[in-house]
C-alpha cells in the first residue's frame, strides 16, 4: 500500500488545499497521513479527517509560534517513521509565516529523501501560485463541504462564513473551469529525484497531468 503524507500548518488547510484528494486517494487504498503542525483549533479536526478516509495527527505548536529547530526534527522522526512515498505540502510562496515555514522545511525532507513532491494553494495566502498537475474531483467534491462544516466551530465565526467556507467552496469550480471538468484541486509537483524524467503517478486515472 502506497503511503502519502500531508503536512499542513493549520488543521483547515488540508480540507482547502486537497480535501476531496484526500478522499480519492483513501477510496483508493491509499494509506494516508495528514498532519496539522498547529495543535491549536483542533475541534472537528479528527472527524473531519476520518470522513475524508486518512489518518490525522498534530503536533503541539501554535498559530504562529512554529520553533523551526522543533518542527525539523519532530518531521525528521516522522518521515522516519511513515517513510511516504508522496508528500504533499504548502506553496513556497506564502503570505502567512506558518505556511512558508513548514512549507520550506517539509521540501526539504522530501527533496532529501528522494520523495514524490506536491504543493497545493491556499486561496488566501499562496502568492503566484501555479500549478501542473490536476485532480478530477467531481465525484467526491461534496466531501470538501462535509468535511470543513465538521470544524466550524473550531474558528471565529467571520473568518469561517468570509474567508474559510468560500476557500473550500470556490476554487474547485474555478480550476474545473480551467482544466475541463466540473470541479478540480490542482498541484504543483516539483518532481523526485529524477526531475528530468519525473515518474507520473496515477490515481485511478483522475490525475491530469500538464507540462
Amino acid at each position: 500500500m502506497k503511503k502519502v503524507l500531508v503536512v499542513a500548518a493549520h488543521s483547515d488547510d488540508p480540507v482547502i488545499g486537497m480535501g476531496a484528494t484526500l478522499k480519492k486517494f483513501s477510496q483508493n487504498e491509499f494509506e494516508v497521513i495528514v498532519v496539522s503542525v498547529c495543535g491549536d483549533r483542533l475541534l472537528g479536526f479528527d472527524d473531519a479527517m476520518d470522513l475524508l478516509g486518512v489518518k490525522a495527527y498534530n503536533f503541539e505548536f501554535s498559530f504562529s509560534n512554529i520553533d523551526e529547530s522543533i518542527l525539523r526534527k519532530e518531521l525528521e522522526n516522522l518521515f522516519r517513521k511513515i517513510d511516504p512515498a508522496l508528500v504533499f505540502t504548502h506553496w513556497y510562496r506564502e503570505i502567512l509565516y506558518d505556511h512558508e515555514i513548514v512549507s520550506r522545511v517539509v521540501c526539504e525532507m522530501a527533496r532529501k529523501g528522494g520523495k514524490e513532491l506536491f504543493m497545493f494553494e491556499i486561496p488566501a495566502s499562496s502568492l503566484d501560485f501555479n500549478f501542473n498537475v490536476a485532480v478530477d474531483v467531481s465525484d467526491v467534491y461534496e466531501y470538501r463541504e462535509k468535511a470543513i462544516m465538521k470544524m466550524k466551530e473550531a474558528f471565529d465565526r467571520k473568518v469561517f462564513e468570509e474567508e474559510i467556507f468560500p476557500s473550500v467552496v470556490y476554487p474547485p469550480a474555478f480550476r474545473g473551469i480551467q482544466v475541463g471538468v466540473r470541479f478540480a484541486e490542482v498541484f504543483y509537483s516539483s518532481g523526485s529525484r529524477h526531475p528530468l524524467s519525473p515518474r507520473r503517478w496515477a490515481l485511478g486515472g483522475s490525475f491530469l497531468f500538464y507540462e
